[in-house]
């Protein structure tokens, strides 16, 4: 099994994840994407900005 790490932060990433954190009720884990698996399972989505979707 493949080794999963947890990402390393910059303060202004951990300040945006705190924030969600209050403002949705839950707690948030960011993992490291290089060390995950690319398997194309759907579960795992990989990017750098916020897309808004039409619920």
């Amino acid at each position: 099994m493949e080794e999963i790490k947890i990402a390393q932060l910059d303060p202004q990433q951990l300040e945006k994840i705190n924030d969600l954190e209050k403002n949705i009720g839950v707690t948030l884990v960011a993992y490291d994407s290089s060390t995950m698996p690319s398997q194309g399972s759907g579960a795992f989505e990989s990017n750098n900005s916020t897309h808004n979707h039409p619920s």
